[in-house]
């Protein structure tokens, strides 16, 4: 899901930005939308391959980690079951409850190997068997959706500030909705929100001024 959020958001932004800047510098909407959906493809597909690339590289590595945890469960079990002892005392499990804990993960040392990798390592092991290919995929895919939107009001005959103003609105409306995960009630974070629409903001007016900068040259 966060691959899907940062694909969206940088798609949003990045599309306000560039639409923003050639309004600002007068280009005809033509001229715009044709540069925005190229900007969008292109961004899609930079996406993707930044996300893939950076995928299989973290389940290279989660399977690396899965290798030699098991490897030392088989070959120093002493010296793992120590080290699973010391975790479990530090989350605050009393020596009674570590006892009963080490009794069960003795016995099954797939679930040995599990605790030990999201208790030492910080990382789930579930996530070994993911499709490298599926979340880079869903962010290239909300990147083109949400720069698409921010280039959507150029494709109609608005007046040029109503363009903008149309382009503004969906852009920080979509910023919004994802930086506060609007879509997933239970993890809904107005502020983060805000702060996500305010860059976006940032971003688009920025812009917006170095257009007018250029069209005056």
């Amino acid at each position: 899901m966060d691959r899907i959020v940062l694909g969206g958001s940088d798609g949003a932004i990045e599309g306000l930005a560039m639409t923003a800047a050639l309004n600002g510098a007068g280009l005809g909407f033509g001229t715009i939308a044709v540069a925005g959906f190229a900007f969008a493809v292109a961004g899609a597909i930079s996406m993707f391959f930044s996300n893939y690339l950076s995928l299989r590289s973290e389940l290279r590595s989660l399977k690396i980690d899965m290798a030699r945890e098991r490897m030392e469960i088989e070959t120093e079990p002493g010296e793992e079951e120590a080290e699973m002892r010391d975790l479990l005392k530090k989350e605050g499990y009393e020596q009674g409850e570590v006892d009963v804990i080490m009794n069960r993960l003795v016995k099954n040392k797939d679930l040995w190997l599990k605790e030990m990798l999201r208790r030492e390592l910080r990382v789930n092991p579930e996530d070994a068997a993911a499709d490298p290919f599926v979340w880079p995929t869903f962010a290239g895919i909300a990147f083109l959706l949400l720069a698409l939107l921010a280039v959507s009001p150029y494709a109609f005959a608005f007046p040029r500030t109503d363009a903008l103003t149309a382009s503004v609105g969906l852009s920080l409306t979509a910023l919004f909705a994802l930086g506060s995960r609007a879509f997933v009630p239970r993890n809904f974070e107005p502020k983060a929100g805000l702060e996500s629409a305010l860059v976006g903001a940032v971003a688009g007016a920025f812009l917006y001024v170095i257009g007018l900068l250029i069209s005056t040259v």
